[in-house]
């Protein structure tokens, strides 16, 4: 059994942000993307945003996220 003091613990260090490997905006909770403020010591993973999807790969991006 785990406190839940750590508990609490574990889930934030476990919590990483999702970054944009072009424009380097991030993913809100709300799939939205906006600008990044850095934040020192923050876990970060990567992705790509629906606008960078396009600009870079306009053949391959209808496939896989269709505009809405």
């Amino acid at each position: 059994m785990v406190a839940p003091f750590v508990r609490d613990r574990m889930a934030e260090d476990t919590k990483m942000t999702c970054v944009c490997c072009h424009c380097r905006r991030e993913r809100t909770a709300a799939d939205e993307w906006r600008d990044r403020t850095p934040v020192a010591g923050e876990r970060l993973t990567h992705g790509i945003c629906p606008v960078c999807l396009y600009e870079l790969y306009p053949d391959l991006a209808p496939l896989i996220r269709p505009r809405s």
